[in-house]
């Protein structure tokens, strides 16, 4: 029960979150061949893609914050302000596309919002499968 919890490489999770969500975004196209100019679709697409620049950023994020506990020796305070600096941008990005598709006509914000959860959504059910499997594994191997 001491052994660390399997947690996939940042990159590994972040590459299999963006393959999803273009899968998801793309499966959503042949809506709009059937109702083209359909607001909710477009802002569902217009979401992901903002959804996957914001994974994108967190990713460099904590790479960054990775190169800086190890090379510079930073503590656990200096570590939750960098983190902190990053996350207000990454919030003001958000903020800005809901605002734009709420002042666009032909993108829908409820589309945007559900867009932008899709790559989070993603991320934790597949992390979640991923610790399912270990873990099951494990014991399969611990009953015999």
């Amino acid at each position: 029960m001491t052994d660390p919890t399997p947690i996939r490489d940042i990159d590994l999770q972040y590459a299999r979150t963006t393959r999803i969500t273009a899968l998801i975004a793309v499966l959503t196209l042949p809506g709009l061949i059937v109702n083209p100019g359909d607001t909710l679709i477009l802002g569902f697409i217009v979401g992901s893609v903002a959804g996957i620049v914001n994974c994108y950023f967190l990713v460099r994020r904590m790479r960054m914050l990775v190169e800086l506990v190890l090379q510079k020796n930073a503590g656990q305070k200096q570590a939750k302000m960098f983190m902190r600096a990053g996350f207000y941008p990454r919030l003001g990005m958000i903020v800005a596309v809901i605002y734009l598709a709420s002042k666009v006509d032909f993108i829908n914000v409820y589309g945007v919002g559900a867009g932008l959860l899709i790559p989070t959504l993603i991320t934790i059910v597949d992390a979640n499968v991923a610790l399912y499997k270990y873990f099951a594994a494990r014991n399969a191997v611990d009953k015999i």
